[in-house]
């Protein structure tokens, strides 16, 4: 299983909604889905190895070198929007390295255009759409065992020189009866959290979203019900980890964390309950929080949650169907701050409605918040979203912008009163608006407690630089 490296040694998270490059934190996620994957192929007989090239340092010809050392049956690989005409072409190299090799993408592009993919790269055989892990179990063991894919759901491929789409795949109801992510399988010392360097593992306590917002592509990959785990399942990993790896720190990755407030209540109780000493950061929408609900969460770990602010204007908050008000907003920053734990605001630029003002309005917003962290976005039509169809009917998208500018550092959209040259440039504003506001270095500074501290801090600052370097040097 590979996440192909990226030119000039670029960084990006690959996990379902998620495809933003390493940023405010300089740090990448452990490859749960990858993991995840691994772990229900194991099950099922096969032997398994995963690459996560940027992750681990290793370039084309490091890559070319694990294919003819382990000589795969076959190649799973893992692609996102943005490095999509960059990911694709594996399998075309692979091939060349290993004769006889079946090369199958998975992901959210492909998922939502397996035709345009399938012809992006001529070598492909197959695409796993959506949820991934039974489906790429049923295809291997199909392939394996001289099965008919006629039967597999879920799957795109090839059939005399048309590429044929079998039926979606149903979203997997128990997900208690997925095995535990093969983290065996990955060089787990290469995701460390900022500052202390600690390792930090991904936890899924549940899938799906039932939300509505435009720029998000959630529903598209993993539906829009609500699934939950079990709360004993949830724990019985967290235990699994630590007794495994000695890894006690995690991110809670979910669509939205605190979407059902029962589980989030009775699993912090689980928590603290068997007296697990974690630590762990989550995300959730400011309309799902209440006093009582985050004081649990910091009694049970949670050190950090990350919201999604996107804008200070009520007029994009509502064109976008965030469908929570500005009010809400800032009443959830101030409780969770009270609660004494941490707050990252998510921010996105060039939405529906937005212009200077708007955008400049949000950046005075962000400080007022009083965040400890700040991601600022450009908005990304990614395929399966509603934003992305707007552009399309609605003449937004610059029509020559290739895949790799479908991100979040870069903004094609030309919407109302700002070009998407504007928006880039508005957003970097707002990065130095609010990194270099004296409150943010204070309180930045106050965080370094020793030597160690202070080499990582200088280590993230150097990273933050390359990488707003090659944001923005870009054409």
């Amino acid at each position: 299983m590979l996440s192909p490296p990226l030119p000039h040694g670029l960084k990006r998270v690959r996990e379902g909604r998620c495809m933003a490059p390493e940023g405010v934190w300089t740090t990448l996620w452990p490859p749960i889905s990858m993991a995840s994957i691994a772990a229900v192929l194991e099950e099922r007989g096969f032997t398994v190895k995963i690459t996560d090239a940027g992750a681990e340092g290793i370039d084309l010809e490091g890559v070319k070198g694990i294919l003819k050392d382990f000589s795969p049956d076959f190649l799973v690989i893992n692609s996102t929007t943005p490095t999509i005409e960059n990911d694709l072409p594996m399998s075309g190299m692979a091939k060349q390295v290993v004769p006889g090799l079946m090369t199958i993408a998975f992901g959210i592009h492909v998922s939502e255009l397996p035709e345009e993919s399938m012809g992006m790269e001529k070598s492909l055989d197959f695409i796993v759409r959506r949820e991934p892990e039974l489906t790429m179990g049923e295809l291997l063991c199909a392939l394996r065992d001289k099965g008919d894919l006629s039967s597999v759901s879920g799957i795109s491929y090839r059939r005399d020189g048309e590429v044929v789409n079998n039926p979606e795949s149903p979203c997997i109801e128990d997900l208690d009866s997925l095995p535990f992510p093969a983290w065996h399988l990955v060089d787990r010392a290469k995701y460390t959290l900022p500052y202390t360097r600690k390792q930090y593992l991904l936890i899924t306590p549940a899938r799906g979203c039932y939300r509505r917002c435009i720029f998000c592509v959630a529903k598209g990959y993993y539906g829009s019900r609500l699934r939950m785990r079990s709360i004993d399942s949830v724990i019985r990993e967290i235990e699994w980890i630590g007794n495994e790896f000695g890894i006690n720190n995690f991110l809670v990755w979910t669509e939205s964390f605190t979407l059902k407030r029962k589980f989030v209540m009775d699993f912090c109780e689980a928590l603290k309950e068997k007296k697990l000493q974690v630590s762990w950061v989550c995300n959730s929408r400011v309309d799902d929080v209440d006093p009582e609900m985050l004081r649990a969460l910091k009694d049970a770990g949670c050190w950090m949650i990350g919201y999604g602010v996107e804008s200070a204007s009520q007029e994009i908050l509502d064109n976008s169907k965030k469908d929570v008000t500005v009010g809400q907003i800032r009443e959830a920053c101030r409780m969770t701050k009270e609660a004494g734990i941490e707050v990252t605001g998510h921010i996105v630029v060039g939405l529906p409605g937005e212009t200077k003002e708007t955008a400049r309005q949000t950046m005075r917003f962000a400080r007022e918040l009083d965040l400890d962290y700040a991601a600022f976005y450009c908005a990304a039509p990614w395929p399966g979203t509603e934003i992305y169809q707007m552009g399309k009917a609605k003449g937004w998208l610059r029509k020559d912008a290739p895949w790799s500018m479908y991100e979040q550092n870069m903004s094609i959209l030309d919407i109302g009163n700002m070009k998407a040259e504007e928006v880039m440039k508005v957003r970097e504003e707002a990065f130095r608006s609010f990194y270099l506001h004296p409150r943010t270095i204070y309180k930045t500074i106050r965080k370094i407690r020793s030597i160690t501290h202070l080499k990582e801090f200088l280590r993230m600052v150097k990273a933050f630089l390359v990488w707003i370097k090659r944001s923005y040097g870009r054409k």
